[in-house]
């Protein structure tokens, strides 16, 4: 499973591979709400990554899926808002910038990550170059994305998500 709280710490998120979202209330952890992706059959609707928006308003969720998406849920109603689709493999991971202007998808197989700006939830930024699964990334106080990848980089972008050092 994968966990993330909202910047205030009210609300916990949890994914599943038993195919749900969860929405739990901080500090107490009662459940508010169940979230259900589409699913199907075998591992199809699998949650992999979840992550909330910093103002708790946003719930995001991927994982294994015919089409690869990003499910994008209001929190407080459970409607699932958006779909992104087409990223080819796997949904690893799922983060928040701390402003809350961008999400992160970190990417299976060779696809790498995928970088959305959260005012209408279009590609800002990518990078394809990753020679394995990217399994993890996260955003410093800066703005400044840091990803760790199985093929033994860790890459450092700055806050326009150019490649510093990897």
């Amino acid at each position: 499973t994968n966990v993330d709280v909202d910047a205030a710490e009210r609300y916990l998120v949890t994914g599943s591979y038993d195919k749900t979202v969860r929405v739990w209330s901080l500090p107490e952890g009662r459940l508010l709400r169940v979230l259900r992706p589409p699913i199907g059959e075998g591992d199809e609707g699998k949650i992999y990554a979840v992550a909330i928006s910093p103002d708790g308003e946003t719930v995001a969720a991927g994982g294994w899926d015919q089409e690869d998406s990003i499910y994008l849920f209001n929190r407080a109603t459970g409607e699932l808002r958006q779909r992104l689709t087409g990223h080819q493999n796997v949904i690893h991971h799922l983060a928040y910038s701390p402003d809350g202007r961008y999400l992160v998808a970190s990417l299976g197989g060779q696809n790498g990550i995928r970088v959305y700006r959260t005012s209408d939830y279009r590609l800002q930024a990518e990078d394809t170059d990753y020679d394995s699964r990217s399994v993890w990334a996260e955003f410093d106080a800066q703005g400044r994305l840091v990803t760790s990848c199985d093929d033994g980089y860790i890459r450092l972008y700055d806050n326009r998500f150019n490649l510093l050092t990897k």
